[in-house]
């Protein structure tokens, strides 16, 4: 018989019985025991005193919650933080870009999703993080890519099937341009050598080559009732949560194509996130990164331009800016 799992504690700082209630709900379901407070000071004195290990809350007072984001991150540096935001979440990137934390950020369009709210909550003390599944979209197909030149294929492969399911033409064309930013850097960008090196970084993105066993990019596609999903894997986990801070804040900060670090990846990964619900990536550091696009498909493109956007960095290990793994 395995030992019995140690049992892990969330602290949620009162925002909404709602959400409070559905959140103490998941964690318990789980196994593990819950905490509700009402202030944040009452947070802190919890953080200092006892090992959490899932802080969620609501960001209201802006000064006062980043406060808490720094003094979280002081005594508990592994800290997993869900954040959820009212306002679009690129206001809080001069802050976050500062922190890199919290790494999961729900935007309440009221209403909140709550399937992502758990979803997340469920990630995050499982550290089962892969699959479009967990988002409740199954994968219609998966498909390994030996060569770029496969990029084009995958792309109208998906496209058909998303016309075939009656998905609306403008947000077909959104995928296919999700679906080409993540292949892009996937291919050129994800791949490194022993040391680190990008093998690709100066490679011209129209060129056509057989991509070793290691370099060859994973890509699912799936649709359920209301939601649309595709991903791409990379088997390096080299994707750091604080590239992607950094890139989308320049993004959004200048509103141009990116220079230098990984030709205009920054530019790549503006565009997918204003084009979608929700992305998600997931990394095992030095084993595997998963990118997931969700997009409601029913909205029009006027809709999801207007609404506010989640993100979410989901990691296995430690990175210690060489691509090795810390214990």
């Amino acid at each position: 018989m395995s030992p019995e799992k140690p049992k892990k504690t969330a602290v949620i700082l009162f925002i909404d019985p709602k959400i409070a209630q559905l959140t103490q709900q998941t964690v318990e379901e789980m196994g593990h025991q819950c905490i509700l407070v009402k202030e944040t000071a009452e947070a802190k004195e919890l953080l200092k005193k006892k090992a959490v290990d899932l802080l969620v809350w609501k960001i209201q007072d802006r000064a006062e919650d980043f406060a808490l984001f720094d003094y979280a991150v002081k005594v508990l540096p592994r800290l997993p933080g869900i954040a959820i935001i009212d306002e679009s979440l690129e206001d809080y990137f001069p802050e976050l870009l500062l922190r890199a934390y919290p790494h999961n950020l729900i935007a309440d369009n009221h209403p909140l999703d709550y399937r992502e709210l758990t979803s997340t909550i469920k990630k995050l003390l499982s550290g089962d993080i892969f699959g479009m599944e967990k988002y409740g979209v199954s994968p219609t197909e998966t498909i390994h890519l030996s060569s770029s030149g496969e990029k084009y294929d995958v792309i109208e492969k998906v496209r058909d099937y998303c016309l075939d399911k009656g998905v609306q033409d403008r947000i077909v064309r959104n995928i296919e341009l999700i679906l080409n930013e993540l292949l892009m850097n996937a291919i050129f960008d994800a791949p490194v050598d022993g040391k680190g090196v990008k093998l690709y970084e100066h490679t011209d993105r129209g060129a056509v080559f057989d991509l070793k066993e290691r370099e060859r990019p994973i890509v699912q596609y799936g649709i359920n009732e209301d939601r649309l999903a595709v991903s791409v894997s990379d088997l390096f986990g080299t994707f750091r949560e604080d590239t992607f801070f950094s890139y989308v804040h320049r993004c959004f900060s200048e509103k141009s194509i990116l220079e230098g670090v990984g030709k205009g990846a920054g530019m790549g990964l503006f565009m997918v996130f204003k084009s979608l619900n929700q992305l998600v990536i997931n990394v095992a550091y030095n084993q595997k990164t998963e990118v997931i696009a969700l997009i409601d498909y029913h909205s029009s493109m006027r809709e999801l331009k207007k609404r506010r956007h989640s993100f979410h960095h989901f990691h296995l290990g430690n990175f210690n800016g060489k691509g090795e793994l810390k214990p």
